[in-house]
């Protein structure tokens, strides 16, 4: 199995992270608690939805509601990728593709659960969760599988992983094939009654069939019967729908002729209509005309008073526009007077203002005099600050920096007190999780049982099927026999000579020749037959073990929950040693901490940096007092240099002011004088024209008579329109009246015909009885059809006829297949006792830790060991199961693997591991060379490191290595870098150089 990609979204520490996995040695550096460890727990969730640090749950982020994990992989020369998805509210999906070469599309081979996938999935990889926990995966910190585990847990994870019980399904194959045999047996014995009962049957079976024949011909005459009294009823009916159609045609044109004969009738009365209305215009002809002569004299004088009327409203106009022009001018002049009288009033009130200030002229300009002393002052105090500033400016960038220590301390006291109430909340109780183990090791015990007879079932159901293949091929053998004997029967001419001895047939000759052919075929025919009954009664069996098959998958349906469950308990209880671990370290990392915040003793760098930068602003003679003092003076007296700015500008307003006062008076009186003799100017003297003007107009106007008097334009008008209209129209209206009376006419004269062809029509014969006859044939042939199907099917439910001589020879072939099945069950007896002992397995137990013991010492050996000769002994006490039990061999004695210290525990399980992966690799389903090590480094001299990764990179196909340890990265041909920010996780990949140097 060789690691492709990984892709991980929202999975712990994690909300986007993609890693390439194709080299053969890839390293992940960083950090503790960067978050290398939630790469490999990735891995082991996407392929078994398992994970040492608890539930799925548990490893979704913490702002997020669910989590996917996409793992590409190949095996086997074939690429697979899996991705499981965890929602917190609909629970976990599992989907799996597959494609023979990279530049292919992904084909989906899921299956339609989840439960059916994941068993696909670890078909695929050929080994299972116990498999990657005890071999593949190397957790940090974490006690060894084969060092901290009894001699009974490690014989049977031995057992597990070399699949030594592959032999006990064959001798519960055996005794479940001893038993076939038995009821086999039984069921022969049962044949031989049954046989005879279908003899006396045979009879009544041909009697029946006759009987049924003789129904069937009278149905076949009923029915050609009825199919052609139908075919005369459904002539019948053509012919009497054909006339509808013609009447329904004949009635529809009518009623359009009717139609059209209303619709000239009303044209031909509106023409009426309206000739009548032209009449009466038309007799009132004389007083319209005579009316519409007065309204046009009456209009003459209309347009004389609307010219007089315009000429008064244009000059009234005139008048209106001269008289806004006038007083527009009596306004200007009038604002004029007012802004020079206001100018006057304003420099006036000036003067009183501005007079205070400039009786204090001495007073303020001696105060002006000490404002510009302090300034000086002030000014060399700043030359001092000047001078002193970049030292404050660091004294103050060092203080930031010791107030932002101190924050960084006080946050990291938080985070750590924060992870200890975190972890206090989360300890659970020892005693519980051991107890919920056992249980579900318990249900685990009981639901295996169930998966091994299941298995049981299935290969009685396979063994039945290859005994049903056996019998089709011994059925097409038989066929065969028989056809080539009916073909040397019919080959035999009875003069002809005889086949075996080459001489001339005589009668007698031929007729023994013929018997003994149809002797050897009614023995074949017997033996088809009981091949069929055989046929049969292994169908009947095979359904049966199908049927027993899916009761027992049923059953097993919380098998892989159980497993899951069993997996996250153990991972809880490794997980409960490491948060004590965790929680005595955050203890110490708190006391520590919070003695330094109480005593000031963080930075010392910083802290003796303020110090001198003390000391040198002291040199300076620079003190904040005397530049705050000399800026209060200048404060104090900033109030004279505003009143001094003010005394000056006060002054020059008075000299402005004594320049501008005789030319304001000199205009005031201008102003006036022009105002007075407005009225005489060319502006009044049109306004006086203007109204003269308007009054000779309307003097005229009253001499006209108001045109409001004259009779209303629009009756007039109207009433001559239409005059106008009547006498045009009149004509054509009788024109269209002549045509209209013709039309009607014509109509009257069409429709009488077609109610005359109408009449002729003779009457259709009514459809509605030869419908009801002809649905009266159907259904009576229907029923005849459901009776001839009835029949049929109960002839062809009926068995074959046999006679009774087969029936014999059958018996007698049942006589032979007991003999036979006596011969097949003594071995099988033999065989099925070997499941009966319980230590079948201790001898290749044995053989495989020879190997692996070999290969242990080999690898200890090359990095360095000096503790002795690690040995692997099988113990198989007088009650109880087998165990393993290993031991180091020194020159001192033996002593136990326990008493090892940590640096040399880590060696014994990877020794133990690398030997693992290679006796494993070998067998045809687990052909893959794959490690994948936390920091296996940080217990190991620098040789042993040296020889582990030699080791790692000439035996495995694939490692991927989790390190702190930068040195680590200068081995792989691929790395990647680990970093936590912000609570988050965030992968880069380092380009290495051709010197093996990462950069970071």
């Amino acid at each position: 199995m060789i690691l492709l990609r990984l892709q991980l979204h929202h999975f712990l520490s994690y909300r986007e992270a993609d890693l390439a996995l194709g080299q053969q040695l890839v390293v992940v550096s960083g950090v503790s608690g960067s978050g290398k460890t939630a790469l490999l727990e990735a891995i082991a969730w996407a392929l078994w939805g398992q994970s040492l640090r608890g539930d799925s749950q548990d490893l979704i982020q913490d702002s997020a509601d669910w989590m996917a994990v996409t793992l590409e992989f190949q095996q086997s020369h074939q690429q697979f990728q899996v991705q499981r998805r965890h929602d917190r509210q609909t629970g976990t999906q599992l989907q799996l593709w597959q494609r023979s070469h990279p530049d292919e599309p992904w084909a989906e081979i899921s299956q339609s659960t989840a439960i059916a996938t994941q068993a696909q999935l670890t078909q695929v990889l050929g080994w299972d969760y116990t498999h990657f926990c005890h071999t593949v995966y190397v957790p940090q910190g974490q006690p060894s599988p084969w060092v901290q585990r009894s001699a009974s847990d490690r014989y049977q994870q031995l057992a597990h992983l070399f699949q030594l019980d592959r032999l006990r399904p064959l001798a519960l194959a055996a005794r479940d094939r001893d038993r076939s045999l038995q009821a086999e047996e039984e069921w022969f014995f049962a044949q031989r009654q049954q046989l005879q009962q279908q003899a006396d049957q045979q009879q009544q079976l041909a009697e029946t069939r006759s009987q049924y024949q003789q129904q069937l011909a009278a149905l076949q005459q009923q029915r050609a019967a009825i199919d052609q009294q139908q075919q005369t009823l459904e002539q019948r009916w053509q012919a009497a729908e054909h006339q509808q159609r013609d009447r329904q045609a004949l009635a529809q044109q009518i009623q359009q002729l009717q139609t059209q004969l209303g619709d000239q009738q009303r044209l031909l009365a509106e023409n009426q209509q309206r000739q009548a209305q032209a009449q009466h215009i038309l007799s009132r002809a004389l007083s319209i005309r005579a009316e519409w002569q007065q309204w046009q004299q009456s209009q003459q004088q209309a347009s004389r008073w609307a010219q007089q009327t315009e000429a008064q409203q244009a000059l009234s106009e005139q008048l209106q526009q001269v008289q806004r022009q006038y007083d527009a001018a009596v306004r200007q002049h009038q604002q004029a007077i007012a802004t020079v009288q206001q100018q006057l009033q304003a420099g006036q009130e000036a003067l009183v203002q501005f007079e205070p200030l400039l009786q204090q002229a001495t007073a303020i300009a001696a105060g002006y005099q000490q404002l510009q002393q302090a300034r000086q002052e002030l000014a060399q105090a700043q030359q001092r600050h000047t001078a002193a500033q970049p030292l404050l400016a660091q004294r103050q960038q060092v203080q930031t920096q010791l107030g932002q220590a101190r924050l960084r301390l006080q946050a990291h006291l938080e985070d750590l007190q924060g992870q200890r109430l975190q972890l206090r909340q989360q300890h659970r109780d020892r005693g519980e999780l051991e107890q919920a183990l056992a249980s579900v090791s318990q249900t685990i015990t009981q639901l295996e049982q169930h998966q091994h007879y299941r298995n049981q079932v299935q290969e009685k159901q396979q063994e039945r099927s290859n005994f049903l293949a056996r019998l089709q091929a011994r059925q097409r053998d038989y066929e065969a026999q028989l056809a080539e004997l009916e073909s040397q029967a019919r080959a035999i001419a009875p003069h002809g000579t005889c086949p075996l001895c080459d001489q001339a047939l005589d009668p007698d000759h031929w007729q023994h020749l013929q018997q003994r052919y149809q002797q050897q075929q009614t023995e074949i025919q017997n033996l088809i037959w009981v091949i069929c009954e055989q046929f049969a009664v292994s169908e009947r069996e095979i359904q049966v073990l199908r049927q027993e098959y899916r009761d027992r998958a049923v059953d097993l349906e919380p098998y892989s929950q159980a497993l899951e469950e069993r997996g996250k308990l153990q991972a809880q209880l490794v997980a409960h040693d490491e948060q004590t671990q965790q929680l005595q370290q955050l203890d110490q990392q708190i006391q520590t901490l919070e003695r330094s915040l109480a005593a000031g003793d963080f930075a010392p760098d910083l802290q003796r940096r303020v110090r001198q930068l003390d000391r040198q602003i002291q040199e300076l003679g620079y003190r904040d007092r005397d530049l705050n003092l000399a800026q209060q003076t200048v404060d104090q007296w900033q109030a004279i240099a505003e009143r001094y700015a003010a005394l000056q500008a006060a002054q020059a307003q008075q000299q402005r002011w004594d320049q501008e006062r005789p030319r304001l008076e000199t205009q005031l009186r201008d102003l006036q004088q022009a105002l007075n003799h407005l009225s005489d100017s060319p502006l009044g003297q049109h306004r006086q024209q203007l109204q003269r003007q308007l009054q000779q107009v309307e003097a005229s106007l009253r001499g006209l008579t108001d045109p409001q008097a004259a009779p209303p334009q629009a009756e007039v008008a109207e009433r001559y329109q239409a005059l106008l209209q009547a006498e045009q129209a009149m004509p054509r209206l009788q024109a269209e009246q002549a045509d209209l009376e013709a039309q009607v006419q014509q109509l009257q004269k069409i429709l009488t015909a077609s109610l005359a062809q109408q009449a002729a029509i003779a009457t259709a014969e009514d459809r509605q009885p030869l419908q009801q006859a002809i649905a009266d044939c159907q259904a009576q042939l229907q029923a005849i059809q459901a009776a001839q199907t009835n029949l049929e099917q109960a002839i062809a439910q009926l068995p074959p006829s046999r006679n009774l001589e087969a029936i014999h020879a059958q018996i007698a072939r049942l006589d032979e297949q007991l003999q036979q099945i006596q011969q097949e069950q003594q071995p099988a007896q033999q065989l099925a006792t070997l499941v009966d002992r319980a230590d079948f397995t201790v001898p290749l137990m044995r053989q495989w830790l020879r190997h692996l013991q070999l290969r242990c010492q080999h690898w200890l050996d090359r990095w360095g060991w000096e503790q002795g000769q690690l040995l692997w002994q099988v113990v198989s006490p007088a009650s109880g199961a087998p165990g393993v039990q290993l031991r180091l061999q020194t020159d001192q004695g033996d002593r136990s693997i326990n008493t090892c210290a940590d640096g040399e525990a880590v060696l014994l399980d990877l020794a133990i591991r690398l030997s693992l992966v290679q006796l494993l690799a070998q067998q045809p389903d687990r052909s893959s060379r794959l490690l994948i090590l936390d920091a296996p480094f940080s217990s190991l001299n620098p040789q042993q490191k040296n020889a582990l990764t030699a080791a790692l990179t000439e035996e495995l196909d694939q490692g991927l290595i989790c390190e702190a340890d930068s040195s680590v990265k200068a081995i792989a041909a691929d790395t990647w870098h680990v970093v936590l920010q912000n609570q988050e996780s965030q992968l880069t990949a380092l380009r290495e150089a051709a010197t093996g140097t990462g950069a970071d």
